[in-house]
């Protein structure tokens, strides 16, 4: 096997192992044990290894003395310090873009919330957490913020399981959906101000209630 098409196994695998992470399909604190992941793609240990190591260094695996790798814990903390940056950032960016957005990322917004309350509205809540992701992004115009964005993917990213998780409680998706389709039609609007602060409530109160549930 050449070594661009272990690269290009190795990216395949990563994205397979982040689904089944972000999914709930490796659920919180299990073992990912190597050989078992060789075995149920059909690879060698190779690229898993190379894709356990780039998950790790996104912050969804563990590694422990004489343990090996696991999926990382749900955690308040993390919880915290992910909703934390992530208010820190994202409202002013989404006020940023609500400025800089064109006609071609309006289209690309829409689009974003309409796959995404589509999944929410059928409750497929194991593809809600790309999808969500990928909405929220939308507002912030990546192309004309590239640094932003690629720290707010990284935000995102950590945040999708605890997103699926808030959801499961009656009327979560239902309060979801109203907050989005406001929120969009502010950004696009151009209403900066407002996009600003219904991102900012809308980031809140989930990290609050995040933070109860987990406690």
């Amino acid at each position: 096997m050449n070594e661009p098409l272990l690269r290009t196994m190795s990216g395949q695998i990563v994205t397979r192992i982040r689904d089944k992470i972000l999914s709930g399909d490796y659920a919180p604190g299990s073992a990912l044990l190597q050989d078992s992941i060789a075995a149920e793609f059909g690879v060698s240990k190779i690229p898993v290894r190379e894709a356990l190591v780039r998950l790790r260094a996104e912050g969804l695996i563990d590694i422990e003395a004489h343990r090996g790798f696991r999926v990382r814990p749900l955690l308040a903390a993390e919880v915290d310090e992910v909703f934390r940056l992530r208010l820190a950032l994202e409202p002013v960016a989404v006020s940023e873009g609500a400025r800089l957005a064109k006609a071609k990322d309006h289209i690309a917004a829409r689009e974003a919330l309409r796959a995404l309350s589509a999944a929410l509205a059928a409750a497929a809540l194991s593809d809600v957490g790309n999808l969500n992701s990928a909405f929220h992004l939308a507002l912030i115009v990546p192309h004309r913020q590239p640094v932003t964005s690629e720290i707010l993917s990284r935000l995102h990213t950590l945040s999708q399981r605890y997103v699926r998780m808030h959801l499961m409680p009656v009327g979560r998706v239902r309060r979801a959906t109203r907050e989005h389709n406001a929120l969009y039609e502010a950004w696009a609007r151009g209403e900066a101000r407002e996009a600003r602060q219904l991102t900012a409530q809308h980031i809140e109160e989930t990290r609050d209630e995040l933070a109860q549930f987990l406690a």
